[in-house]
């Protein structure tokens, strides 16, 4: 398989890049992402947050903000949420992590996928990354 970019936000640090970096058909472009952590080929922008993060910004309603932009400057867009959002922060109940996933699938066509924690995450943007290669080679 040819070697496949992948743009990565330069305040993008951990073991995230690790799974990326050690991946030899896999080249890293770092630069600074007006918005989005990731950007996987056929430009997939991959926002990654960890569970408390991502709780943080339903309740402070931060995460449509961030949602606008994304799909304004992105056709496809992915959550990746770290870790387990059900647990309860902020006062917040399993139902407002709930409405909030069926807003960004339903409303917004966003993709959300969990991840227990960075290195898987970076597992899985490895698998994805060449899935996407795959697909556009044929």
């Amino acid at each position: 398989m040819a070697e496949v970019v992948v743009r990565v936000d330069e305040r993008e640090r951990g073991r995230v890049l690790k799974a990326l970096e050690e991946a030899e058909d896999i080249r890293l472009e770092r630069e600074e992402l007006a918005f989005g952590d990731y950007i996987l080929p056929d430009g997939l922008v991959v926002e990654r947050k960890s569970a408390t993060d991502f709780v943080l910004s339903v309740v402070d309603g931060g995460l449509w903000e961030n949602i606008e932009h994304l799909t304004q400057a992105h056709r496809q867009v992915l959550y990746i949420i770290e870790g387990d959002p059900y647990v309860t922060r902020f006062h917040q109940k399993a139902l407002d992590v709930h409405r909030a996933f069926a807003r960004m699938v339903v409303d917004h066509g966003i993709a959300v996928l969990p991840s227990p924690d960075a290195e898987q995450t970076g597992v899985l943007l490895v698998l994805m990354t060449r899935a996407l290669a795959q697909r556009a080679a044929s």
